[in-house]
């Protein structure tokens, strides 16, 4: 399972879809649209969809990927120990683990080397869609939180909705297009409202075995 959020930008989409390690849990209803996926692009695509900018420094991914790539715990426990590895890194996380609002859109602003119009997309993504939906649902997370050793999943999830968002809402500019990364692009647009969508979307990249 990809650990590294650079994936967004080298990988083929599909691929991303791997850091939305959400534990399956009971939820709630999911949409129909969202129980069956488009295909998977080959392990070898150069295909990438859409050029997202690189949102955090390599040497911050790679001293998070040192930091748990050779533990023995879970790749889920692994995944959302990076996760948290990176904000807290770039200290986007508050005393209280708590994502800190204000942090990270001073963050968009001044850190990410991106288009104005990017940088809308980020700040929405994250912080008028992503974030307060992922903190809304306080039974889900902390289901989540305890299938983890109490790792808290907050961080991941933000990161892997926030993703789908910005790959749902590319750029005519930035966008490759063809016809799997459009089947791809309806998809997450559909799927990226609810956490149990989201949930049911992680389950079903899992059952590819990528």
């Amino acid at each position: 399972m990809a650990t590294t959020i650079n994936c967004i930008r080298a990988c083929p989409w599909a691929k991303v879809l791997v850091l939305m390690w959400l534990v399956q849990l009971a939820t709630g209803e999911v949409s129909s649209v969202c129980k069956k996926i488009p295909a998977i692009a080959a392990e070898d695509s150069e295909e990438k969809c859409c050029n997202i900018p690189e949102m955090f420094p390599n040497e911050t991914l790679h001293a998070c990927m040192g930091e748990f790539e050779q533990s023995s715990v879970s790749q889920l426990q692994k995944s959302c120990k990076f996760a948290t590895c990176v904000l807290k890194k770039q200290n986007l996380v508050k005393a209280d683990n708590r994502l800190d609002a204000e942090q990270i859109k001073a963050y968009i602003k001044d850190k990410v080397k991106a288009s104005d119009e990017w940088k809308s997309l980020i700040e929405k993504a994250v912080l008028q869609e992503c974030l307060p939906m992922v903190e809304k649902d306080n039974a889900m997370a902390k289901q989540m939180k305890e299938a983890l050793s109490d790792c808290d999943p907050i961080a991941g999830l933000t990161m892997a909705c926030a993703a789908a968002k910005l790959y749902s809402n590319c750029p005519t500019k930035d966008w490759t297009g063809s016809p799997l990364c459009d089947e791809w692009k309806t998809f997450l647009s559909k799927c990226s409202t609810t956490m149990e969508d989201l949930n049911e979307m992680y389950m079903l990249v899992e059952s590819q075995k990528m």
